[in-house]
């Protein structure tokens, strides 16, 4: 049975991946290590991978993983969603399965695991947030930690979202907390811990652009791949 949802799980990542792959710019290269990015609420995390899969024909994965996993479990995003930002106890989660018939934090866990697992094995991917650098198993994943101080990241939600910066500030702190509790009650990890990370990118002084040539420089040094990027104006 584990052989099976494995392997259905890799099927709907090679699915998503053809079906939003364009013409990669390193299309002869096999399989190239993954890159994961974690990062704290607002800090630009996301626009970062955006960035990155730009220029090096990398597939993105942030929101696709959790409607893959929902699909398996059987649920809606939302649902999903409120299990990637939340644990639950063991007692608490195994009553709310048997009690409404969903998948728990535990089932949950083991999807996400089998779905990052099937991207590594893809390559030429990268993965936003969900403790990914605790899952990849490939020692050339370069594992990346975007963060601001939180005034800056208060400032820019309250501006995005038409909010006061007391409203923001209660929001901004709700979702570091969030994360931070599921890495440590997932992965007993301190999401904080710079040792986790191969590259810490503070984005209150360097611009997504400069973030990204950041990166790239560190994954070939790493990797120490010859790989092809998209030239952009910055």
């Amino acid at each position: 049975m584990a052989k099976r949802v494995s392997k259905m799980i890799e099927e709907q990542v090679q699915f998503w991946a053809l079906k939003n792959s364009g013409a990669s710019l390193n299309a002869g290269h096999d399989k190239l290590p993954v890159i994961t990015i974690s990062r704290e609420f607002g800090a630009k995390g996301a626009a970062l991978a955006e960035m990155l899969g730009e220029r090096l024909g990398f597939k993105v994965w942030d929101k696709e993983l959790l409607d893959i996993i929902s699909k398996k479990l059987g649920t809606n995003q939302d649902f999903t969603s409120s299990l990637d930002e939340n644990r639950r106890n063991m007692v608490e989660d195994a009553i709310f399965g048997f009690m409404n018939h969903k998948g728990t934090n535990l089932n949950y866990l083991i999807y996400l695991v089998r779905a990052v697992h099937a991207i590594e094995r893809l390559g030429n991917s990268i993965i936003v947030g969900r403790g990914a650098n605790y899952i990849c198993q490939n020692p050339d994943t370069l594992n990346v930690r975007v963060v601001a101080p939180i005034k800056d990241r208060i400032a820019d939600y309250a501006a995005n979202n038409d909010l006061t910066k007391e409203q923001a500030l209660i929001i901004v702190k709700q979702k570091d907390t969030e994360r931070a509790n599921f890495s440590g009650y997932n992965f007993n990890r301190d999401i904080t811990n710079a040792s986790d990370y191969d590259l810490l990118l503070n984005s209150s002084v360097f611009s997504i652009e400069h973030m990204a040539e950041l990166v790239i420089a560190a994954y070939k040094q790493k990797t120490g791949k010859s790989i092809r990027i998209a030239e952009v104006s910055i």
